[in-house]
Formats: C-alpha cells, sequence, structure tokens
C-alpha cells in the first residue's frame, strides 16, 4: 500500500478457476501416500482455486497432503509451485524455504522447465523480501526473459520496478512502469494502469515533486474508482490525503476526507485505519505540534500499526516530526539467512549479473 505503492504479484493475477461448489470430504483428514493420484489431483486443484480468495485455505489443503513421495515428479513439482503461490500472499518466507530447495533439485524436469516463470518470479519476491534485491532483480529477469502473456509481463515488470525503487534506482523504476504501462494500455487492464500510476506517485514522493505526484495519485484514484477496486481506491485516496495534509490544502482535503475515511473505517486493514488517523491528525492540527499527551500516546500506538518500514518512514518525516511525536523505526533487520549457493547454481540465469550484497 502506501509506501506508497500498490504492488502486483504474478502468482495471485493468474486467472481463477471458478469454485467448485463439491466439499471434498477427503480433506478433513490427511492424505497418506496411499491416496491415488485422481484424490491427490482433486486436492491440488481445489488448492488452485483458493489462490486469490483465500490463500490461507490453499496452504491448509496442500499440507493436508502427508506425502507425495511416490507420485510423479509433475505433481512433486505442483505441490510445491502451489505452496509457493499461497505462501507469497501470506508472506510465508521460511514456508517456501523448502519448497524452493525441493523444486531445484527438479531443474531437469520438462514440468519444471514448462513453469519457468513462475518459478523464477517466485524466488524473485522471496530473494527481495528476504533481504537480497540485487539477486531478485536477477532472477526476475530471468523470469521475464521467459514470460510471453501480456499478464505475466506486467507482473514481472511491476516486481521489478518494486526492487528498483528499494534500490533507489529512481529513473530505472520509471522505464519499468513506462513499459508495463504500454502493455496495460494495448490490453486496456484498467486496474493494472491505476496501479502503475499509484506506484509513479510513490516515486515522485519519494522524490519530493509534489505536484507529479498529485496528478499521478489522482488518475489512480479515479482508475480505481471506475473499477470498482476498493483496494486500489482507499490507497490511492490515502494517497492523496497524505499528500494535501502536507501542504495545507483546506479544500482538496475537505471534500475528499468523507468518502476515503468511511470507505478506510469499512475496510478490514487495521494498517490503513492507522494510517489515515495520523493523516486526520496532521491536518487537524493546522501544522502545529501535538500537545496533548493523550493523543500523543495513541499516535505512538498507532504508529506500530503502519504497514511497512517504508510507510513508518515516510510518516516520520512527513508528519510526526511535523506534530512534534517521537516515534523510531527499528534498524533495517539484516537479510534472513538462506543457502544463496543453491539459488546460484541454477540454470538458465545469470547470477553473476547480481552485485554482492
Amino acid at each position: 500500500m502506501f509506501g506508497l505503492s500498490h504492488s502486483n504479484i504474478l502468482f495471485n493475477g493468474s486467472f481463477l478457476v471458478a469454485l467448485k461448489p463439491i466439499i471434498i470430504i477427503s480433506l478433513l483428514i490427511s492424505l497418506t501416500v496411499n491416496a491415488s493420484n485422481e484424490d491427490i489431483e482433486r486436492v491440488l486443484d481445489e488448492a488452485e482455486d483458493y489462490l486469490i480468495v483465500k490463500p490461507s485455505h490453499s496452504l491448509t489443503l496442500l499440507n493436508n497432503i502427508s506425502d507425495l513421495s511416490s507420485h510423479s515428479d509433475t505433481m512433486i513439482i505442483r505441490w510445491h509451485i502451489l505452496t509457493l503461490r499461497a505462501s507469497v500472499s501470506m508472506n510465508q518466507l521460511s514456508n517456501m524455504d523448502d519448497s524452493i530447495a525441493k523444486l531445484i533439485t527438479y531443474e531437469q524436469s520438462s514440468y519444471f522447465k514448462s513453469n519457468l516463470v513462475t518459478i523464477f518470479s517466485a524466488i524473485g519476491i522471496w530473494l527481495r523480501r528476504s533481504g537480497y534485491p540485487h539477486y531478485a532483480n536477477t532472477s526476475l529477469h530471468c523470469a521475464l526473459t521467459f514470460a510471453k502473456s501480456p499478464k505475466h509481463r506486467l507482473a514481472l515488470l511491476n516486481s521489478k520496478a518494486l526492487v528498483a525503487r528499494d534500490l533507489k534506482q529512481y529513473q530505472h523504476a520509471q522505464s519499468l512502469y513506462n513499459q508495463a504501462t504500454l502493455i496495460a494500455s494495448k490490453h486496456n487492464n484498467q486496474i493494472k494502469l491505476a496501479t502503475i500510476d499509484n506506484n509513479l506517485g510513490a516515486i515522485a514522493l519519494d522524490n519530493q515533486q509534489y505536484d507529479l505526484a498529485e496528478k499521478y495519485f489522482k488518475h489512480a484514484l479515479t482508475g480505481h474508482q471506475n473499477e470498482d477496486n476498493r483496494s486500489g481506491h482507499i490507497t490511492a485516496g490515502l494517497n492523496l490525503l497524505f499528500l494535501y495534509a502536507l501542504q495545507d490544502q483546506t479544500f482538496n482535503y475537505q471534500r475528499l476526507y468523507d468518502p476515503i475515511s468511511s470507505l478506510t473505517y469499512a475496510f478490514p486493514s487495521k494498517a490503513k485505519r492507522a494510517l489515515l488517523f495520523w493523516i486526520h491528525t496532521t491536518y487537524s492540527a493546522n501544522g502545529g505540534p501535538v500537545t496533548d499527551n493523550r493523543l500523543k500516546k495513541r499516535l505512538i500506538s498507532e504508529f506500530e500499526l503502519l504497514e511497512s518500514r517504508r510507510v513508518k518512514q515516510l510518516v516520520k518525516v512527513y508528519l510526526a516530526d511535523k506534530l512534534n511525536v517521537e516515534v523510531r523505526i527499528a534498524k533495517k533487520p539484516q537479510p534472513r539467512k538462506i543457502n544463496l549457493s543453491i539459488i546460484t547454481s541454477m540454470p538458465f540465469c545469470n547470477w553473476k549479473s547480481a552485485k554482492p550484497q
């Protein structure tokens, strides 16, 4: 979200097979090695059906399969790929460690090779979130070289742009978003266009280009609103409110606040509500410091609910200092300990191009 970006992940952007109304009774107990191929296939199909609407349920279904060792390589690879896709949505990095290590052992399989885009995209997101942006960029670039469908290319360009922004390579990020815009425009993908506008606005805000940021956020707001995309609508709206509060644009702020606050408080996200509270407190303070100790404590408490380290940094620099509220951001965590040598031994990618961390 506001960090001020709105990401789209390849795995959750894949097509959704219509949910099957049939309840699979065998899922109530763990499937064993003796389960038939048909039983396993049904579970895998069901897990894939839930990837977008409820990835936590996908993981539950997948974990009900206790042993696949006697089944085909294709079935085992598919199980690990689905686990990666669900784990990305749930941000369960440690859950991805094992599946990635297992998948690599099947790198010569034809089914593995036919799913290179998904596998290297997953590894790229895993590396970025684990604290290895340069290696993440290499993996995502590798996935992009194999990607043919517009949906896959859009998602991968977005992921690469997020890495570029993390590395403060803003011009490169803008170039990637421009490429994504051409694809989204060609296929009339209005939600993706709105998402790209929001992310470009975030980059402009990073660089204190407020007029440009406002332009992008307005386009994003209109796009998500027209497509009835509530999450994106709220994100772009909060970004605009942030700008208006920061620049004391009273008229624009008052006109936007009521509809965005109504959507935000009806949306199941404490992080979004916490951000709205900080924004509105800043606006209400009229540029002055907060002197009420109870309000200060509330702001500090809400600060801990913010969505990410990036959001906290922006709130601290632009809002907390203005309100004279002392908040602390934990030191940037060290990269997770992972076996990079396993990754860099994989074929198909130029791992030597990744810079040392």
